[in-house]
């Protein structure tokens, strides 16, 4: 069977046109969104596996560097924080799992404008590709649409580019969890076994990768936990005070907004955390047929219809409190 033939029809047209154009390219510099989580450096990654196999010069740019409990994924070309050490002047930059330039970070933000971009998204938006861009709301990850560019350009989803997929398919569907676990991620997932990725394997470099001070956050923030509209909706204020009593980093917050989702009778939840005195950083998670992306946009940020969240530029108190009335505008 040719590649080809595994591209569900509904992304086939796309993943074509994007498999026209990475050949074509130069030297690149690949990037997603800041304080990466699984789908963007694993979608970074990927992209950086297809262009050296078409013989590309990359080079990957994280302005807050890889996350701790990410570092078991190897990388097949240096990862920057700033551009001053950049080993060949980017001719072209390819941005992924982002749509917007904010949410880069760093000098690059500025830096890749001047450049022709290629943007691969899932996130809902126009995105921000010059060159191409390909921004699919529907796909569970960028990765998946990143898998269908590869079997477009006739790669096997194999070694350490089938592993990177996966993990970015893997932790944006919350394990095959989430309400965007569709037909194809399922096809896509086996397809990756049966190419050898070693799922077992993965999902304990996911799973069992807990820092004891994201261990003791944790246990903190149970007792700050607040419930609101009868139980329906779970929301978490986290101050940077209790990240440091912690001995926490912020990146130890990752997939505690999913905990609270998973509470019985928990229809919306909340973690908010602050930054700094008046920059509060916020995640939403709802059930399937409530719209978190929606409230989110009422407050400049965006996502995805059972994930989402922004940045406001209050204090902690006034950010839980507006955020706290969008949800309940949800629910009454």
């Amino acid at each position: 069977m040719p590649l080809t033939d595994h591209i569900p029809q509904p992304y086939r047209q796309k993943a074509m046109e994007l498999a026209q154009v990475l050949p074509n390219l130069g030297r690149v510099i690949i990037s997603a969104h800041l304080n990466p989580d699984g789908d963007a450096l694993g979608s970074v990654a990927a992209c950086a596996y297809l262009l050296q196999h078409l013989g590309k010069d990359v080079v990957l740019y994280s302005v807050s560097g890889i996350p701790e409990f990410l570092r078991f994924l190897p990388l097949p070309a240096p990862l920057l924080s700033d551009l001053s050490s950049l080993p060949f002047t980017p001719e072209q930059a390819l941005l992924v799992d982002l749509g917007q330039f904010h949410r880069i970070g760093g000098d690059l933000e500025t830096y890749a404008t001047s450049l022709p971009i290629v943007n691969i998204d899932h996130h809902e938006g126009e995105g921000i590709g010059t060159l191409a861009c390909w921004v699919e709301p529907k796909a569970a990850a960028c990765a998946q649409l990143i898998a269908y560019v590869a079997l477009a350009l006739n790669i096997p989803l194999q070694g350490e580019l089938g592993r990177a997929i996966g993990l970015g398919l893997v932790t944006d569907t919350g394990g095959f969890a989430h309400g965007n676990t569709s037909a194809e991620v399922f096809d896509l997932a086996a397809l990756l076994m049966r190419n050898g990725l070693d799922m077992a394997s993965l999902r304990e470099d996911i799973d069992s990768n807990i820092r004891h001070e994201r261990f003791r956050l944790w246990g903190k923030l149970t007792e700050h936990v607040e419930f609101h509209a009868n139980g329906r909706i779970a929301l978490c204020p986290v101050s940077r005070q209790m990240l440091a009593e912690a001995r926490a980093q912020r990146e130890d917050l990752e997939g505690f907004v999913e905990y609270l989702r998973r509470l019985r009778g928990v229809t919306l939840s909340a973690v908010v955390r602050e930054d700094e005195p008046q920059n509060c950083k916020f995640s939403l998670r709802s059930q399937s047929a409530i719209d978190v992306c929606a409230v989110a946009k009422t407050m400049q940020g965006g996502g995805h219809r059972n994930a989402a969240g922004g940045n406001l530029k209050v204090d902690l108190s006034t950010a839980k409190n507006m955020i706290l009335q969008a949800l309940r505008s949800v629910l009454f």
